[in-house]
């Protein structure tokens, strides 16, 4: 899983940023992965953020300009958090 996900960082994927009224984002596939009603009617703009080639996701976070500058990675811990869901642990250096 490390050497996969390095290898993904060590792509030097660009990562674009963009506003999307919020009827147009949603017609993204699986643009938001958990339920759109997370996401309050009352907001009108989606903030989209394109891993090209590898991902797109409505994501209001901070974010790299690509992926090559977030460094190496390293599992420290897999988490079971019931049937079909985990939460990984990671480890980020240079």
């Amino acid at each position: 899983m490390e050497d996969a996900c390095n290898a993904e960082i060590l792509a030097d994927r660009r990562i674009d940023v963009r506003v999307l009224p919020r009827a147009e984002a949603f017609t993204i596939p699986d643009i938001i992965r958990t339920a759109t009603n997370l996401v309050p009617e009352t907001v009108e703009d989606v903030r989209i953020v394109d891993i090209v080639g590898l991902d797109t996701q409505a994501d209001g976070g901070t974010h790299v300009a690509s992926t090559k500058q977030i460094g190496r990675i390293k599992v420290a811990k897999i988490e079971s958090k019931g049937r079909g869901f985990r939460r990984l642990r990671i480890q980020i250096s240079d």
